[in-house]
């Protein structure tokens, strides 16, 4: 009866448990798509926010900054008198509201060959326009930066906020044009065209933002200089770097770093401070001067509505999980009783002892059938193991033979290197590696007569043992055809001829040989379908062999045709099969030709062991994790020159 209480109990407990997690899971979930839903809407609506805000700015900036540059192409042109240009000033100031002062501003001595100091200056004060010449020995117009760096640049400029003290004696940005007088050839600097901009309207502007009850927006110069913030003090007293050093904020110093480079993005901060509380930034730059545009989300008011739901959603979750287990308590110790005695016969037969004798069926309940289930198990299961020790020793009988196979088909492939320590005329290396316990690549090479060397590489359609039963009947036809005659293309027909022959599985092989003179360096070959060889040189430029001489061996009976090439001392021969190009990387990436001639060229002035070894470092790199798809072989021939 205990026992029927425990598995009771522990019924119980795990519906609730189950149930439990699925009511979390389920919150959370709709507290992330909820989430998710709310920020996408927030981000929307601060894109909308920022983008009407930073167009009013761009609509003010930019038709002042046709203001200097109409007046300097007028200067440039014509000659002005005084009286000309405070007149030009005054009608700037008129036809242009938003601008607060305008300045014409001369080289030393070119207006007036009298003064040094000549900078007409109209601006406004209250609901007049002031006109005056500013430049004198306390204001040295020449030396301000509004003056120099576009005289430098020889292109207009806006400012960063500054304040003018002697000019317009308010915070202000100015956008400056340089302009000219043509003398003969050259062009001769005259001075700077001002208008300025005051940034009492843009703070105005940014403030007015509402963004919920906390939200706020901000924005700073090019160099992050605070020029609109809540906080007053701040404006031109700090910028975002000073504050983020300050108060240790390393998510207010990343954001100033991308508002400054113009980047433009919505994002999380997660430290609270005296500068931004946890929630979202959506900032955005002003192309025409390059400052930038922020937007304050507060956290906690965003989700405020969502949470508030969560919270009744978990107490009536609470409720009905009590309610449940209530319910849950009661029906299973009705139905768990029989369960006690069928764990004990279980324990015996998970134990081994399948003759255990399971109770007498009563009725056709759940029970019932589980007790019906257990005997059918039992029998099965004796069943099962007396069929896996049987299968067990077929299966290690066949590993068993295809790695005698893969021993034997390696066997036929030469692997001793160098395979002629006497013939200094060349150097030779090659390797081959099977996707599988055996494959259908290979290659060969041998001396056809004490002056020619012959090469061949080969890659079998398919994989597994009828690939690699077609590559041993390919490299004994090679073998056979090589003794009687000596042209590669004679050679391949020969080959091709005979694979052609009762093939009914429609084998193929793509192959390449080559017969290579080693007295002069002249290299025969013929290429049947495959992929297309490299010839590296001393300075590790590539030559591509880029001639087909047919199909692919095996495919129809046809006559081949051959190509030939002189290889220089030093020179190398690059053949491989496409498991080299075809390697795939962890995301199905291919390793392709362009990585292959990136080895090839870095170290063609290697011997071929050497770039063999790295070719396969490099691809081992790029496929690190990934499976072998297909068989990888390579041979690499050096001709180094006649004996001397």
């Amino acid at each position: 009866m205990l026992r029927n209480k425990s598995i009771a109990f522990r019924l119980s407990f795990y519906i609730l448990t189950f149930t439990c997690v699925t009511f979390i899971a389920i919150i959370c979930y709709n507290y992330l798509v909820s989430q998710r839903i709310i920020l996408n809407n927030v981000r929307v609506s601060a894109e909308h926010i920022s983008s009407a805000t930073v167009n009013k700015i761009e609509t003010v900036l930019c038709s002042a900054a046709k203001v200097p540059q109409n007046l300097a192409s007028a200067l440039e042109s014509t000659s002005f008198t005084d009286d000309e240009l405070k007149g030009l000033l005054e009608s700037v100031m008129k036809n242009n509201p938003e601008i607060y002062g305008s300045c014409i501003a001369f080289e030393p001595f070119t207006q007036n060959k009298e003064l040094e100091y000549y900078a007409p200056y109209a601006c406004r004060n209250g609901d007049k326009i002031d006109y005056k010449n500013i430049g004198n020995e306390s204001y040295q117009y020449f030396y301000w930066d509004w003056y120099q760096i576009p005289k430098e640049l020889g292109r207009p400029i806006w400012t960063d906020p500054y304040f003018d003290e002697g000019g317009g004696n308010i915070v202000m940005c100015t956008y400056s044009v340089p302009f000219y007088r043509k003398e003969g050839d050259k062009k001769i600097f005259r001075g700077i065209v001002t208008v300025d901009i005051s940034l009492a309207w843009l703070q105005e502007m940014v403030s007015k933002l509402k963004i919920y009850e906390t939200g706020y927006g901000f924005i700073i110069s090019r160099n992050g200089t605070i020029i609109s913030y809540p906080k007053k003090e701040w404006i031109m007293n700090e910028s975002l770097f000073s504050i983020a050093e300050e108060y240790s904020l390393p998510d207010t110093r990343m954001i100033g770093r991308e508002m400054i480079k113009g980047k433009s993005d919505f994002i999380k901060v997660g430290q609270a401070s005296s500068l931004m509380n946890k929630g979202w930034v959506y900032y955005a730059p002003l192309p025409s001067n390059g400052w930038s545009i922020g937007i304050f989300f507060p956290g906690e008011e965003l989700f405020a509505d969502m949470r508030k739901l969560n919270r009744t959603i978990i107490v009536i979750a609470t409720i009905g999980l009590a309610l449940l287990l209530t319910v849950t308590v009661v029906i299973t110790r009705k139905i768990t009783s029989p369960l006690g005695q069928l764990a004990d016969i279980t324990q015996k037969i998970g134990s081994g002892n399948f003759q255990t004798v399971l109770p007498a069926v009563q009725g056709d309940d759940e029970i019932g059938r589980l007790t019906k289930s257990f005997d059918m198990m039992q029998k099965q299961l004796a069943e099962y193991m007396a069929n896996l020790e049987h299968t067990t020793a077929a299966k290690e009988k066949i590993e068993s033979e295809l790695r005698i196979a893969h021993d034997i088909q390696m066997s036929i492939i030469p692997k001793l290197f160098p395979p002629f320590p006497d013939r200094k005329e060349f150097d030779i290396y090659g390797i081959l590696e099977s996707a599988k316990s055996v494959g259908g690549d290979l290659y060969d090479f041998f001396l056809i007569d004490s002056g020619h060397l012959c090469v061949a590489l080969g890659d079998v359609s398919g994989k597994g043992v009828p690939a690699s039963l077609f590559m041993a009947i390919t490299r004994t036809l090679l073998r056979a055809k090589a003794l009687t005659v000596k042209m590669p293309q004679e050679i391949i027909s020969g080959m091709n001829d005979d694979l052609c022959k009762d093939n009914d599985m429609s084998m193929f092989v793509t192959f390449f040989i080559g017969i290579l003179d080693i007295n002069t360096g002249r290299l025969t070959y013929s290429n049947g379908g495959h992929n297309k060889p490299y010839i590296t040189k001393k300075d590790g430029t590539l030559k591509i062999l880029e001639e087909i001489h047919g199909l692919p061996l095996g495919v129809a009976e046809c006559e081949y045709t051959s190509s030939e090439i002189m290889m220089s001392p030093g020179e190398k021969l690059v053949i491989y099969t496409d498991g080299v190009t075809e390697a795939t990387s962890t995301n199905t990436e291919l390793y392709n030709e362009e990585r292959l001639e990136k080895v090839l060229s870095k170290t063609s002035k290697e011997n071929p062991k050497v770039i063999i070894g790295e070719l396969m470092v490099d691809i081992r790199k790029f496929t690190l994790g990934a499976e072998q798809s297909d068989d990888i072989t390579v041979l690499i021939i050096e001709y180094c020159g006649p004996m001397a």
